[in-house]
């Protein structure tokens, strides 16, 4: 390890943010995050599957941390597998400890130093002692029997891991008391335990990850940094047992005997618990009444908790040794008071309801936490003023929709535009129309709706590539809008997900539709541009519209560049190439012509399905490049040409007005 580490000049690996989560996360596997605003406390969870090869994945999962970034948030990932909570760990990845040289408690004659009002007292070192700090651990860490897979600095320290071997069992429950063993085993050898968090113990722990910024000092951020990585071996829960002489039978024996215990003990272990709150009846309620109801509900039965109505208990937040807390019922309204300033939940006196209890509670935002009140209190929600609305709007659509070719002297750039795709714009509205949910499931005000571009081309008999052209013209004109997959609902995830499965689609994608009342005038001037720039269905594509308004533009539409290699470029290059060819010998170009000539690639015969991807991904730069068009040859064509066929071809523009 010392070869590879500098320990005085500690530089950041060439490893980007996904590579790293590659490293605990099969491909296609579900990655969840949780950004936290370093000065406020607040967190917002959020997942997304784990790769560059879909639309609406990872790159713009980044986008969406990045803007985050740029408000105050921190980035952090679960660094285990299944989900945010407890419970929903599915794969233990690692193992890992994180040393903070940052802050410690203040010690006085050997005892912990305590303010007037029983608090502890912390002193935090400046830079020059944490940077002596990481140089002696990184040396100490060098003597350690096993290699770290990876570790990564942090302001006032590091996260060292420890991979484990995915085809190697490893157990679930025997996670947290390894962990306590291992942050014991690191705490020993440092001046003050600390050094080793001992919080860090938790199967669904978050970790910060790398290339994002520490941002709790605005005006002394700190990039976090791979400073090492060894993929070489992975290990077992066994041999990191024997690295700190543990025993690891016993630790699994030992977490079964927990599991045997009665669920009265177990909760103890836990300073806050759900109450056993009883629901009699099914509430009832509309949308409009629904936050008034929850913040009615007894705070201290919600809790579980042994205190009365507007009396000090110690606080369940934070180690409370001296009472600081109360829950005050003020007008039949509960809320939850923390005096401590130094509590998470100490908001200036204003109190804490039940929903921001859970945020703090569940790490999530305030859609998420009304949703877990809905489920725990049985709530059957009717949002019929929403629903309808957004139905009257749905209908209103289509009616102006089907009128719009009687409108054409009003908008005749986008009757023009549009005339082809019309029934297919129509199917989306019916889509939509029939998947009103409630107002959870919404973007800026707008019922979400979900559908496979695949369902949709097998409806209108379309092909799938056809049909993805209509619907990224719809969004171009602004009669339908794309909504990014981090942005949506995690439940109309899931459901969409579900959805997909079921009947073997793939593709899902999610979308709003505006007032077309609002959108027409728009859409017409945008579809006047895009003819000015000889627009065709073919043709449309991203560069096609960078040309037209612009890459920024085109960037909304086209979300995200599916990675590209220089192989698919050199491909494409050799396509384009031959289509000029062809069409200066021949006069015109054919799909066929180049699916069976041997096109040649460095010395390399090009396979046929891999031509038909880039012929597919070239035909419309090509179409723009050359003012082309691709159109089915009829009787005039064939005249002009000297053939006889009625494929489609690719000719000069001009040929049509000769």
């Amino acid at each position: 390890m010392n070869s590879r580490i500098n320990y005085e000049n500690r530089k950041a690996l060439g490893i980007t943010d996904f590579e790293f989560l590659s490293l605990f996360k099969k491909e296609n596997e579900k990655v969840y995050f949780r950004l936290i605003q370093e000065e406020k406390h607040i967190a917002k969870n959020f997942d997304c599957l784990l790769t560059l090869d879909e639309e609406l994945e990872y790159p713009l999962m980044q986008k969406m941390i990045q803007k985050y970034q740029r408000q105050g948030y921190g980035v952090y990932f679960v660094v285990n597998s299944g989900g945010q909570k407890t419970d929903s760990i599915k794969r233990v990845n690692a193992h890992f400890i994180d040393m903070d040289f940052g802050k410690v408690p203040k010690i006085i004659n050997g005892e912990l130093f305590k303010d007037s009002k029983g608090k502890i007292v912390y002193e935090y070192r400046n830079k020059e002692e944490i940077e002596e700090y990481k140089i002696a651990f990184l040396k100490k860490l060098e003597n350690f029997k096993l290699i770290p897979n990876a570790i990564v600095e942090t302001k006032n320290g590091f996260h060292v891991y420890w991979l484990l071997d995915p085809d190697k069992p490893e157990s679930l429950d025997v996670f947290t008391p390894l962990q306590e063993k291992l942050i014991d085993y690191f705490s020993a050898f440092e001046e003050r335990k600390e050094h080793a968090d001992s919080s860090v113990k938790d199967i669904n722990r978050v970790l910060r990850l790398i290339n994002y910024k520490h941002l709790k000092n605005l005006k002394d951020p700190f990039t976090i940094k791979c400073i090492y990585l060894n993929t070489a071996i992975k290990y077992t829960q066994h041999d990191i047992a024997s690295a700190i002489g543990c025993n690891i039978i016993e630790l699994i024996n030992d977490a079964k005997s927990l599991e045997l215990k009665p669920a009265a003990t177990r909760a103890k272990t836990s300073n806050l618990q759900k109450g056993n709150h009883k629901v009699h009846s099914t509430p009832v309620l509309q949308y409009e009444d629904l936050i008034p109801f929850l913040k009615q509900q007894d705070l201290i039965s919600y809790l579980g908790i042994d205190a009365k109505s507007n009396a000090n208990f110690k606080c369940i937040f934070h180690n409370d040794n001296n009472p600081s807390a109360v829950i005050k019922n003020s007008g039949g309204y509960y809320k939850y008071f923390c005096n401590s300033p130094t509590c998470i939940c100490h908001n200036t006196g204003k109190g804490m309801d039940i929903i921001d209890i859970v945020k703090i509670r569940e790490n999530c935002d305030t859609s998420t936490a009304i949703r877990e009140l809905i489920e725990y209190f049985h709530i059957k929600l009717k949002d019929s003023t929403w629903i309808n609305k957004q139905n009257k709007r749905f209908e209103n659509n289509i009616m102006l929709l089907s009128q719009l070719y009687e409108r054409k002297d009003e908008f005749p750039n986008l009757n023009r535009i549009i005339r082809f795709g019309y029934p297919l714009l129509l199917d989306i509205l019916e889509i939509g129309k029939k998947n009103i949910v409630n107002r959870f499931f919404n973007a800026n005000g707008e019922s979400i709706f979900f559908f496979s571009n695949r369902y949709l081309a097998a409806k209108r008999n379309k092909s799938v590539v056809n049909t993805n052209k209509y619907i990224n013209l719809f969004c171009t004109l602004g009669l339908l809008n794309k909504i990014p997959y981090s942005h949506v609902n995690k439940n109309l995830r899931a459901t969409a997900i579900q959805i997909s499965k079921d009947n073997s689609q793939n593709g899902i994608s999610f979308y709003t539709i505006p007032d077309y009342n609002k959108a027409f005038k728009t859409a017409d001037e945008r579809a006047s541009i895009m003819l000015q720039y000889k627009f065709s269905i073919m043709g449309m594509s991203k560069k096609y519209l960078e040309n037209c308004f612009g890459e920024e533009f085109a960037n909304k539409i086209y979300h995200v560049d599916v990675k590209d290699t220089e192989k698919s470029k050199s491909i494409r290059d050799a396509i384009e190439a031959f289509i000029l060819q062809q069409i200066k010998t021949y006069g015109y170009f054919t799909k066929d012509m180049v699916m069976d000539y041997k096109l040649k690639v460095d010395n390399h015969y090009i396979r046929r399905g891999a031509k038909e991807y880039e012929f597919r991904k070239v035909l419309p730069d090509v179409i723009q490049k050359y003012d082309l068009i691709y159109v089915k040859a009829n009787k005039n064509i064939n005249q002009k040409l000297g053939i006889d066929t009625k494929k489609y071809l690719l000719i000069q523009n001009s040929l049509l007005d000769e």
